[in-house]
């Protein structure tokens, strides 16, 4: 056999091993592929169950911008832990992980629905430069002391600590004595029913606006503060609970939905009394206090359909939430404290206090006021 010819039989044995070792691996690999196209699909039952909650908490998000308290179930749910709508959630991806794991996305994508818009997670990413303008920069502290139930001293050193320049205290009856009088000498300062307002600013005028529905007396305090060349008007109010309507319905009261809505109807009236009220006003206004409204409630929306801004949406971190740690949940899980302010303002920064001295925690904002 010539050199030739041995050449050209091991090329025709190269030629024909190759295409067969190919061959070989795409037959191998078949089966993995066939594996993955023959997977089978998630249980109809959890495909079910989870586009009907994902609906659920897109509503919850949706009716939001409603006002939840059109429904007893809305005004009911927008006074619990909204985290609670998380757990289903972490069963949805339990499941899918034992059952169709590909899918696990899906329950992870709803687990972050909750955090963030249905818990009202707020990272506010403003820059406010104000650098050449002139005007005057202030602290507000709103905070409902709950009477002093909680210890007088630690109430007050809650307040000391603030460093705040306009205190606004609600449900403060027996309060200003002993440490916090003492703290407050030589402010300018208002008693009135359960008010006690302060600041370091003088006061020209301070009134009662009156916010009583049927035999349910409640007043809201007006003052009106000179800063500067310019006029602020400042409103501290304390609202009805909804705690009488909550609690007829947990313990399944006689007509106990009725009872609940009787409540959600009283506090609405008061709060578009208090919107008519602040709608007259012209110049820098400032309304704080406990409004017993999350930011979900139609009581809330009135405080913004009155040309008002929150000021925790507008400069604040994290939930900001104001009550709740002295419950058996033993943390805080719902907003009703607010801060809102005509656009005369500028916010800085919004945060909460610390919940040592009430079953509130004391709402705190630097504010800016441009001289004009």
């Amino acid at each position: 056999m010539t050199m030739q010819d041995q050449k050209s039989r091991r090329l025709r044995i190269t030629r024909f091993q190759r295409p067969h070792t190919e061959n070989e691996e795409e037959r191998g690999a078949e089966p993995n592929k066939k594996d993955a196209l023959n997977e089978p699909p998630p249980p109809k039952a959890l495909q079910v169950i989870t586009y009907l909650y994902g609906f659920w908490l897109i509503a919850l998000v949706a009716l939001g911008y409603l006002g939840t308290d059109i429904f007893w179930w809305g005004a009911y749910n927008q006074y619990l832990p909204q985290w609670v709508w998380g757990v289903p959630v972490l069963v949805l991806l339990v499941w899918f992980w034992k059952s169709y794991r590909q899918g696990t996305w899906l329950p992870c994508l709803m687990l972050l629905w909750v955090i963030f818009p249905v818990m009202d997670f707020r990272w506010s990413m403003h820059n406010t430069n104000l650098k050449g303008v002139s005007g005057t920069h202030l602290r507000v502290l709103t905070y409902n002391v709950k009477n002093g139930h909680y210890g007088q001293e630690e109430m007050t050193r809650n307040i000391q600590e603030a460093h705040a320049d306009i205190i606004l205290l609600q449900q403060s009856h027996g309060t200003y004595k002993d440490s916090l009088a003492k703290f407050l000498q030589g402010w300018n300062t208002q008693v009135v029913n359960q008010y006690v307002f302060a600041t370091k600013y003088p006061i020209l005028e301070a009134e009662l606006r009156d916010l009583s529905v049927s035999t349910i007396r409640i007043h809201a305090l007006r003052c009106r503060l000179k800063i500067k060349e310019r006029v602020v008007t400042v409103y501290t109010v304390h609202l009805l609970s909804p705690r009488s309507g909550l609690n007829a319905l947990r313990n399944r009261s006689e007509r106990f939905l009725e009872r609940m809505m009787d409540n959600n109807q009283v506090r609405q009236i008061q709060a578009i009394r208090l919107g008519n009220y602040l709608k007259q006003e012209f110049g820098p206004v400032l309304l704080a206090g406990d409004l017993n409204a999350p930011v979900q409630s139609m009581l809330y929306q009135e405080m913004t359909d009155s040309n008002l801004y929150n000021a925790f949406n507008a400069a604040g971190r994290g939930y900001g939430y104001t009550f709740g740690h002295i419950s058996p949940a033993r943390h805080d899980f719902v907003r009703i404290d607010h801060i809102f302010l005509s656009r005369e303002w500028v916010t800085l920064d919004c945060w909460t206090g610390s919940p040592v001295g009430s079953d509130h925690r004391p709402l705190i904002a630097d504010l800016f006021l441009p001289d004009r």
